[in-house]
């Protein structure tokens, strides 16, 4: 135990100590004697060698960090930081499959699901709205697939309630019912990955061939001006098609759902300090995002892009602490 006890406080001077150094070097080196770049790029060494050296956070995040510093610092521009890397498309993707492992580590995404479920009522058609909203919504964040899987259960537990204890016959309304709530799933989180760059794979990489081959960058706001109204245009055109014209289910309520809602959010519990610290970096990243320009504007260079953006959100689920004293991320 107290072995433990003294990793924990090493791990905990050797975090702090990383930043540390990197101020000091900003604030202590003799700017007369070397260029501005130079001193900040010293910097940023003096953080990664402490941090490499004492695994204060993992090897392979440390390494990131001159994809977030250099263009913050203005040492180089983000194409020219990841060159040595990869694509900057790569690390779009990285940083935002990163907050989206981060949002499943701590269930944070079953439990904006579970809440947006609860706000469309219990109706046949209310529950499958419900589910589309939730399902369209995580897709904008998290892969596809991923989302779907994680809906599909709770769908399932919902179609459920519709059989009778030891029958497995269902009514027309009740059989249109579970058809219409599993492909509104599906198609949920195929047209919620249009909304955002990240949303689905095919986005980023059509961004990127855009700049590669014509010059003309897709920014994230720019991109959800257009993705968003698309892709809700197209999530309730599919909404009507399945609850009206296809399987029209007629059920003015489905009996348990409200409690099988409930009984799920109370098996997650309160909001726990991981849940927080992700949604409040989840929530900065995006509006990071969206207000790209303007803040550009604010402090008069290009310090903000997609690239950027996503990989500072995905190193500070590593970064921030939910437990300091134990180190737990």
């Amino acid at each position: 135990m107290a072995e433990s006890n003294k990793n924990s406080q090493f791990q905990i001077v050797s975090f702090v100590m990383g930043p540390a150094l990197f101020a000091a070097c900003l604030i202590f080196i003799p700017h007369d004697f070397i260029s501005p770049g130079a001193y900040r790029v010293i910097g940023v060494a003096a953080w990664m060698i402490t941090w490499w050296v004492t695994e204060a956070v993992p090897i392979p995040i440390t390494a990131m960090l001159p994809l977030v510093l250099f263009p913050f610092l203005g040492v180089m521009k983000m194409s020219e930081a990841a060159s040595p890397y990869a694509n900057p498309i790569i690390f779009l993707f990285m940083g935002g499959f990163l907050i989206a492992m981060a949002l499943e580590k701590h269930r944070l995404h079953e439990r904006i699901a579970l809440n947006i479920i609860r706000i469309t009522g219990t109706s046949g058609n209310g529950i499958i709205l419900g589910f589309m909203l939730a399902t369209g919504f995580l897709s904008m964040w998290i892969s596809n697939t991923a989302t779907a899987m994680m809906m599909l259960p709770i769908a399932m537990s919902v179609i459920n309630l519709l059989k009778a204890p030891g029958e497995n016959v269902m009514t027309k309304g009740e059989r249109n019912f579970a058809l219409g709530l599993m492909l509104m799933v599906g198609y949920a989180a195929s047209l919620g990955g249009l909304a955002t760059i990240i949303g689905t794979p095919p986005n980023a990489v059509f961004a990127g061939l855009l700049d590669e081959f014509y010059g003309t960058k897709l920014q994230f706001g720019k991109w959800m001006l257009v993705g968003v109204p698309v892709a809700i245009t197209l999530l309730l055109s599919t909404h009507l098609i399945i609850t009206r014209i296809l399987f029209p289910n007629g059920l003015r309520q489905v009996h348990g759902s409200e409690q099988l809602i409930t009984e799920k959010l109370r098996d997650l519990g309160p909001l726990r300090t991981g849940e927080q610290r992700v949604l409040i970096i989840f929530a900065l990243t995006s509006l990071c995002w969206i207000l790209q320009q303007p803040l550009n504007l604010l402090v008069g260079r290009d310090m903000l892009n997609d690239t950027n953006i996503a990989m500072s959100g995905g190193m500070l689920m590593f970064i921030v602490p939910v437990n300091l004293r134990q180190m737990e991320f």
